[in-house]
């Protein structure tokens, strides 16, 4: 490499950085480059039913996702008794709308012209808030509630980094809807994408300190350590060094369980009974969405300028954990990972390690 190339990369690796530390402070941050590489980073990244926000919004095929928008959102607004969009909000309140999203994105990206960036935004928004809406009044009801599509798919596509609303705007919009049941937002939006993970049906908001800025953060939020004492248990830096695969822990005398937590997250390392150890694993339902949602919770954290990056940690701990097929076949054969098939093993091997390396336990 001459001089000038080596010029260039310094310049490049620099305009990165500089990106970088930009999107750690906005709502909006694109995906970060360090997870680009990773295997299966295009599924993890970009949309494959639906589109949301500004980002994707051009890739063809998800245009055919657009009609079914419009028939939610056009449900929302006869919900509500409001005949068109653009009547939801008077003119001053629109114009603050879009002031406040526009502050969610970097200064260099080009947002739509005109009232293009508030309709679009607000499409998207009533498709999601009826959306929550129809699935909760649908819970207790025969037959069971069902769409034209899938609905994992949907909800990874929900929970993409890239595809995510700034959440007042959900908020605004669940306002007009006075839904009554004393739910909450919050309530709705996550019994709908729990559906996806091994999640409790009840939902309990009490560890959602901060108010959410999309439904990943929301999402994330809800499965983060409630009380300092699930903290500590989920804290996985002590174990950096010493940790190793699931083979060598039983081969030590270590046992490996199951454990029945409200988040994955809540992993326990502990004395069953002298001179007994014992790694209890709460349960994970390996699959495609869930493999989706999982890097896209790491890639909201290396963009966040919070210090806790706990699902990171739990990434960098699985991939200490898991080193051939064989640790997988026993994790299955425990219930700790589970519906997952065995030939997609080495993908989710592959998977963990690629997203190890990168990181470090924090």
């Amino acid at each position: 490499m001459d001089r000038r190339d080596f010029v260039v990369n310094i310049e490049q690796r620099m305009n990165r950085h500089r990106q970088q530390m930009a999107d750690s402070g906005t709502i909006m941050p694109t995906f970060p480059d360090v997870l680009v590489e990773i295997d299966d980073s295009i599924q993890c990244r970009f949309p494959r039913l639906a589109s949301f926000g500004l980002y994707h919004r051009d890739i063809p095929h998800l245009h055919r996702f657009e009609e079914k928008k419009t028939t939610f959102c056009d449900q929302f607004l006869r919900r509500i008794g409001i005949p068109e969009r653009n009547q939801l909000f008077s003119p001053e309140d629109l114009r603050a709308l879009k002031r406040e999203t526009k502050r969610c994105y970097r200064q260099n990206i080009r947002l739509p012209s005109g009232d293009d960036l508030v309709n679009m935004m607000l499409l998207d928004g009533c498709f999601m808030v009826e959306l929550f809406l129809q699935y909760e009044e649908a819970r207790n009801v025969e037959p069971p509630w069902s769409v034209p599509w899938c609905v994992p798919s949907l909800i990874a596509d929900l929970l993409k980094l890239e595809n995510q609303l700034p959440f007042f705007i959900l908020e605004r919009l669940f306002e007009l809807s006075n839904f009554g049941q004393g739910a909450t937002l919050t309530t709705l939006a996550l019994r709908f994408l729990n559906q996806v993970f091994c999640s409790p049906s009840d939902v309990d908001n009490s560890q959602i300190v901060n108010p959410p800025k999309h439904l990943l953060d929301l999402f994330r939020s809800s499965l983060l350590p409630s009380t300092q004492e699930e903290a500590r248990q989920g804290n996985h830096s002590h174990w950096e060094y010493s940790i190793q695969s699931v083979k060598h822990l039983r081969n030590s005398g270590i046992t490996v369980r199951k454990k029945t937590a409200k988040s994955l997250l809540e992993i326990e390392f502990r004395k069953v009974q002298l001179p007994l150890l014992a790694l209890k694993i709460p349960p994970f339902e390996m699959n495609d969405w869930t493999r989706s949602i999982l890097v896209n919770c790491v890639a909201l954290e290396q963009r966040s300028q919070d210090r806790d990056k706990h699902f990171t940690s739990y990434v960098c701990f699985m991939n200490y954990l898991v080193k051939e097929p064989e640790d997988v076949t026993f994790l299955r054969s425990v219930d700790i990972i589970t519906n997952h098939p065995w030939q997609d093993e080495m993908r989710f091997i592959n998977m963990l390690n690629n997203l190890g390396r990168n990181f470090c336990f924090s």
